[in-house]
């Protein structure tokens, strides 16, 4: 515990660079009472709204609950959506002088429609550019990045493929982290696996692996097997795998062959599973970021998974609530102990 405890202090020293796809998460929230005269759907009368950092803005929020520095960069319309993004990641503290404003492209804003009655979306409405960027605007990012990459201990890409992360962006971002010797994280969104050969980590869910390795999910050999492949032909060091109701699992490349962690879920209350995998991430980050070891780092975005889908809407998570939450399980051996007591060794194939 006392491990952890410092770990987690240790946040508040170090800094992470996110790029990728900012945007604004927007909530309508009314009552459904009668259906439309117009048209079969059921109207919602609105008598609240509000909105918040959403996307790789959600990432950065995350970051900022662990107390870890956070710069970012990114790319955003000229425009209010824009301008309530800003507003939003000045509140965190946080500078938005690294996102580029283009206005030729709309800032990506999700409207969500609830119904309070029953606690259910009933229509969402989508406003955004999803195109790559190019040109200036993609120039632009790149320098962006390269101007604070110096200042990081890890490059977070946070890819929703809403047009920032280009081939382009991704290259100097990997070459960027070789050059300075930061690893670079990346959560894929993309099944065009080959756009993230260069990364240090890749860490998606099992639906992203298997669009990125082209197969149907199917099992815990064919997660083995995938990760295997996708860990040689993109040559990355390690690949975390989020698995949902079982947990993660952590595949780390060696002389030797694939080396594999399971580490099973933490959640005692699962009522909102919204923006677990921002948060896992985060928390996945920040330990890399403060020097901890992969594995170590893995389950403490464990822990923290754990205790965000225990609440409703897209939440994030403290280090208080990560030890109340270790303490209560009793997992603090987990986060400590001999590696060897939670892994197992995959030929490499």
């Amino acid at each position: 515990m006392k491990a952890t405890e410092r770990l987690l202090e240790s946040f508040s020293k170090c800094r992470v660079l996110v790029v990728g796809d900012v945007m604004l998460d927007e909530y309508r929230r009314g009552h459904v009472e009668r259906i439309s005269p117009e048209a079969p759907v059921p109207i919602l009368n609105v008598v609240g709204r509000d909105a918040t950092l959403g996307g790789a803005g959600n990432v950065v929020k995350n970051l900022r609950s662990l107390n870890v520095g956070v710069m970012v960069v990114g790319v955003l319309g000229e425009d209010e959506t824009g301008d309530q993004i800003l507003k939003g990641l000045g509140a965190l503290g946080i500078s938005g002088s690294g996102l580029v404003r283009d206005p030729q492209r709309i800032s990506t804003r999700k409207i969500r429609y609830v119904s309070i009655e029953h606690g259910q979306q009933v229509f969402r409405a989508d406003e955004e550019t999803a195109h790559g960027v190019s040109g200036k605007v993609e120039e632009n990012v790149v320098q962006q990045m390269r101007e604070r990459v110096p200042d990081a201990q890890v490059i977070l890409c946070s890819d929703y493929l809403k047009g920032v992360l280009t081939a382009k962006v991704l290259e100097v971002a990997f070459e960027a982290g070789r050059e300075k010797k930061v690893t670079v994280i990346v959560a894929p969104k993309d099944e065009v696996a080959r756009k993230y050969r260069g990364a240090s980590i890749l860490m998606p869910n099992l639906r992203e692996l298997s669009r990125l390795v082209g197969t149907s999910m199917d099992g815990d050999v064919w997660l083995t097997d995938s990760a295997g492949a996708l860990t040689r032909n993109l040559e990355l060091e390690a690949l975390l795998v989020t698995r949902g109701s079982a947990g993660m699992t952590l595949f780390e490349a060696k002389e030797d062959g694939l080396r594999r962690v399971d580490i099973p879920t933490t959640a005692r209350n699962v009522y909102d599973v919204t923006g677990a995998g921002d948060t896992a991430l985060s928390a996945f980050a920040a330990g890399v970021a403060a020097g901890a070891s992969w594995e170590s780092a893995a389950h403490l975005a464990n822990v923290a998974a754990g205790v965000v889908v225990g609440k409703h809407g897209t939440a994030i998570v403290t280090p208080e609530e990560i030890l109340e939450h270790i303490r209560e399980s009793e997992l603090a051996p987990q986060l400590t102990s001999d590696p060897s007591k939670s892994l197992r060794s995959v030929s490499g194939k």
